[in-house]
């Protein structure tokens, strides 16, 4: 990446005509890049004068932002409770999930997989994929037995570790970005992937 990403993430509530405001604002405020949502209509073949305004101005486009979660299904914790996180000994459907269970891992790459390929046409290369933890939640993670041995960050990062190696095989070239909550920096923590960079 030769030019500078100055980065406005755009919410997915947000309609069509309040896009439009909220890009003409960008270009005035000098951003050059705009960041959807993994999930977003953009890249589900949605159309508008919006996304023409995009094309207009030149901006590169990103996808993701808060949306760990979208990586595991909701709808999965009625027969699979095991799969998300564990708090004063009960399962929890809401924020995140349990990272050290293998079937939840594997989950999170299959589905970043999905979502990383349906955004590929409509972001622009160098490509950038951010996967932050849920928004005010970064610290609720799982604390089941295995989990435990693993602070928040941590389990933050082998999740996040599973999407980088999705996205690894689909664009060699494309960067994970994700955020650097670490409050103890010389404690030994989970290594990030080489196709990982913090959000910035």
């Amino acid at each position: 990446m030769n030019q500078v990403r100055k980065r406005l993430f755009i919410d997915k509530k947000t309609g069509a005509d309040e896009r439009i405001k909220i890009i003409r604002d960008a270009i005035d405020k000098g951003y050059n890049t705009l960041v959807f949502p993994l999930d977003d209509k953009i890249f589900k073949g949605g159309s508008g004068k919006y996304i023409k305004l995009t094309k207009h101005f030149a901006f590169y486009i990103e996808a993701g932002g808060h949306d760990l979660s979208l990586l595991l299904p909701r709808h999965l914790f009625l027969f699979n409770k095991g799969l998300f996180r564990m708090e004063q000994g009960k399962r929890k459907m809401n924020n995140h999930f349990c990272p050290t269970n293998p079937k939840t891992t594997a989950i999170i790459a299959k589905r970043a997989k999905k979502l990383f390929s349906r955004a590929m046409h409509k972001t622009t290369p160098d490509r950038v994929f951010h996967l932050l933890p849920d928004e005010a939640c970064e610290n609720v993670w799982c604390q089941c037995p295995p989990c435990r041995a693993f602070r928040p960050v941590d389990q933050y990062l082998i999740a996040a570790n599973s999407a980088a190696d999705a996205l690894a095989k689909l664009d060699p070239q494309a960067r994970l970005a994700y955020v650097d909550f670490d409050t103890e920096p010389d404690a030994a923590k989970v290594k990030v992937r080489k196709n990982m960079i913090i959000c910035g």
